[in-house]
């Protein structure tokens, strides 16, 4: 509430300095031809040939501490009435036109003769005091009236920077990323950042460092008085594009940011600061994105990759009843089911080979087939089959994106023998977190099984999962398709729930449901 009587002050006093002999009228672009422009302003609002004009965007933006909405605007350029009509004027712009767009906002300079001005009733009230906190956002905000987008950008990081545990942070960021997305749609497709160096910084940052470990990193400014803000840019050795990371400000001479551990492996990292003045022109000031620092990451010890690294070893045990045929109403019997069961172990390396694992499990099923009617002298096919396999998974990042390969030789017993089978799988995304998975999975007497799953945790402990897929188990018999959802509870904290649902039908007659669990441990 306090904030707010502030800003009712303070607009009441502006209001009684903005009382001026010349109006400012106001209206908007209506039409663009080559280096030209129109505005709906013209002699019968009193514009005359040679007014000034001046084009505006508005943006929506919040108070940082009411949240109200804020109508504001960004200046885009001027120019000077080339010819005034009776309701519309023109306007040769030049090469300012590509910056400037229908609707922008148009304000002309009337010379209105002098009036008396009358004097206030009452003297505005005194603002009542704020904390130091409020008082400096709010500052802020003041000084960024009728100010260009980038002397805004470059109040507002230098804020940030200076204060980022403030209450008021957030809604800064808010506001700073309308700011950014305005920037990035007025800029030209073509315009390059700033690549000179427009001021210098001094560091002894590291070389070397171990991997999957932070790095921290301190800067000092030579010349603070220049510098709004900063920004360090980072990348793994072998990505093509940068990161960012906003640097603190301390004691006005300091930078400090820290690289973290996720992008701290081998072969290396690099980074490179661009600096912004308060002007809002940015600049390099320590190497450059061509030539960055590089901070040389060796590859741990193979002892440190099979560690004991708490989350590195899982183990999990499923069980699976599908049956195709719960829905069927036909008459007759048309059995078709099946149950699977899994028992996995899995252990995590830090390696480019993410993980290998061995398992055990075992096929039981009965029918396949969509239009079979069975009988006692035509019964219903079964099939059986015990397997064991090893699983291993490679993978790694590609442009900020996990992506890994991996894949399962299968071998077993079943009805008729010995047989073999094999997985193979793509995966898109972390695997302890959201991430879209292909596999394909195909078993001597059983039939094969196709898939694509997708997986994400909305909170933190409920993993989410759907997929849809295509089969001929038990018996190779007809295909199959099959949808089915899945969620996992982290219940403990090495342990989680596993529940499951499925549909899955050969047609439209022959379907059923389909349900299954488990628990898995990790330590």
């Amino acid at each position: 509430m306090r904030a707010v009587l502030v800003c009712l002050a303070v607009v009441a006093s502006l209001a009684q300095r903005a009382h001026a002999d010349d109006e400012i009228v106001r209206g908007s672009v209506v039409r663009i031809e080559a280096k030209e422009i129109y505005v709906n302003l013209g002699s019968a609002r009193g514009v005359v040939d040679g007014a000034a004009l001046r084009i505006k965007r508005t943006i929506t933006l919040h108070h940082p501490v009411t949240h109200a909405a804020i109508t504001d605007w960004v200046p885009i350029g001027s120019a000077s009435v080339t010819q005034a009509g009776s309701v519309m004027s023109r306007a040769v712009v030049g090469d300012l036109v590509t910056d400037i767009k229908v609707g922008d906002v148009a304000e002309v300079l009337v010379d209105r003769p002098d009036a008396a001005r009358p004097a206030p009733d009452h003297p505005a009230p005194a603002a009542p005091p704020i904390d130091p906190a409020t008082a400096a956002v709010l500052g802020e905000l003041a000084a960024q009236a009728n100010q260009s987008l980038d002397v805004r950008i470059a109040g507002w990081e230098h804020y940030l920077s200076a204060n980022p545990s403030s209450q008021y942070a957030i809604a800064v960021r808010r506001d700073l990323e309308t700011l950014h997305e305005l920037r990035d749609q007025m800029r030209p497709p073509n315009a390059a950042r700033g690549s000179e160096t427009i001021a210098t910084i001094e560091s002894k940052a590291p070389t070397v460092a171990r991997p999957h470990t932070p790095i921290p990193l301190v800067f000092v400014l030579d010349q603070p008085e220049r510098v709004a803000s900063a920004y360090l840019h980072y990348r793994p050795h072998d990505a093509r594009t940068y990161r960012r990371l906003l640097l603190v400000r301390e004691h006005d001479i300091y930078l400090r940011g820290t690289l973290p551990a996720e992008v701290v492996a081998a072969p290396g990292v690099d980074y490179f600061v661009e600096v912004s003045t308060p002007t809002g022109r940015s600049g390099l000031a320590l190497a450059s994105p061509a030539e960055p620092i590089a901070v040389e990451v060796s590859s741990p010890p193979l002892l440190d990759r099979f560690g004991s690294t708490p989350g590195r070893s899982s183990v999990r045990l499923t069980a699976d009843a599908l049956d195709f045929q719960t829905l069927d109403t036909r008459a007759g019997d048309h059995t078709d089911h099946m149950v699977v069961a899994n028992v996995d172990f899995t252990y995590r390396i830090a390696s480019p080979v993410e993980s290998i694992g061995v398992g055990y499990g075992v096929y039981a099923g009965t029918g396949g087939f969509r239009d079979a009617t069975w009988t006692a002298t035509d019964a219903a096919p079964t099939s059986g089959f015990q397997y064991g396999y090893a699983d291993t998974e490679v993978g790694g990042h590609v442009d900020h994106v996990h992506v890994s390969v991996g894949g399962q030789l299968i071998a077993g017993v079943g009805k008729t023998g010995f047989g073999l089978g094999g997985e193979g799988r793509f995966r898109i995304g972390e695997r302890d977190g959201t991430n879209l998975v292909f596999a394909a999975r195909t078993i001597d007497q059983v039939g094969f099984l196709s898939d694509i799953r997708f997986t994400t945790w909305p909170v933190s402990r409920l993993g989410v999962g759907v997929s849809v897929g295509a089969t001929n188990q038990p018996n190779r018999g007809d295909v199959a398709a099959k949808l089915g959802t899945e969620f996992e509870i982290a219940a403990l904290r090495n342990m989680s729930l596993i529940v499951r649902g499925s549909w899955q039908g050969r047609s439209t007659e022959h379907g059923g449901l389909g349900g299954g669990g488990g628990v898995a441990f990790t330590w």
